[in-house]
């Protein structure tokens, strides 16, 4: 065989083991991503699942030594003392009040004023843009100070009303973003459609983008709802006292300086987080809802 003849021979086995080596190459790049997937997932998990196994465990096997990461008998008895002898209800109920306020004026206003940014154009727009994106940068604990001096001087101190001010001027800027990215992939067409039939500006609005709205108000919703569930500075300093305290304050209150009722954070722990999770999947269900309806 000429020595062309043995080199057009040898292409295909050089093709076979290239592709060989590449296969090999994701291969490996695959289990690498997967295994970093799953450490980063074992270090999230890990503190949840402790918490969780702990608040079936009695207080005495909390402190056993050894001790095991498997509860040697569950019980329920944590989560109804910590609902009988806790201020628990009440923390949850003052979360519940001022986050759900926080949520319904938050999106109201920033709705209407995102729409009013995606559909108009006026002067200084941009720039009003730019500066609410800037406040978001600001960390709250610059404002500590300001937000104490404000509700002191309106006599608001140790009231759900100084949170929900407070909570609502910082996270509107947040939902006008949102929304408004969500009102600039609507068509104007549709508006002028709408008014050409005869509606008002508000019934537009109201009728016809808001509706179609639904998975950014539920994205949206959803960070409000978690960013002021989670909040733990602003009201340890603003509204600290028993009766007005939020659930974050609450669980702080479980551990002293000198003793920590453990298996009493633990339970009232899961009972914080279980909002939140299913917030969560009330937000995918609608979301994925709504798009299984447009596909439709």
């Amino acid at each position: 065989m000429s020595a062309p003849d043995r080199g057009a021979a040898s292409l295909p086995n050089n093709i076979n083991r290239s592709r060989v080596r590449f296969r090999a190459g994701r291969a490996a790049d695959r289990l690498i991503t997967y295994g970093l997937y799953a450490l980063l997932s074992l270090i999230v998990l890990l503190p949840l699942a402790w918490v969780l196994l702990g608040s079936f465990k009695n207080p005495s096997e909390i402190f056993a030594y050894p001790t095991s990461f498997w509860p040697r008998e569950f019980t329920w008895t944590n989560y109804g003392d910590v609902i009988r002898r806790t201020a628990l209800p009440t923390y949850l109920f003052n979360t519940f009040i001022v986050t759900g306020f926080t949520l319904v004026l938050s999106l109201g206003f920033a709705t209407v004023a995102a729409y009013g940014f995606s559909r108009w154009d006026f002067r200084f727009k941009d720039t009003i843009l730019v500066l609410l994106l800037v406040l978001q940068l600001i960390p709250s604990t610059v404002n500590i100070v300001p937000y104490c001096m404000m509700m002191n001087w309106l006599h608001l101190l140790n009231t759900h009303a100084a949170l929900i001010i407070i909570y609502t001027a910082s996270h509107i800027p947040f939902a006008i973003w949102i929304m408004k990215g969500f009102f600039d992939t609507l068509p104007r067409s549709l508006d002028e459609a709408a008014v050409i039939d005869g509606c008002s500006m508000f019934r537009v609005f109201w009728s016809i983008i808001l509706p179609l709205s639904l998975p950014g108000l539920s994205a949206a919703g959803f960070l409000i709802f978690l960013a002021a569930w989670g909040e733990f500075l602003i009201p340890l300093v603003l509204a600290n006292s028993r009766e007005v305290a939020v659930m974050s304050v609450g669980l702080f209150s479980f551990f002293g300086t000198d003793t920590t009722q453990y298996h009493y954070a633990f339970a009232a722990s899961v009972m914080s987080t279980a909002p939140v999770i299913i917030a969560y999947l009330a937000q995918e269900y609608l979301v994925s809802g709504l798009a299984s309806g447009a596909e439709k």
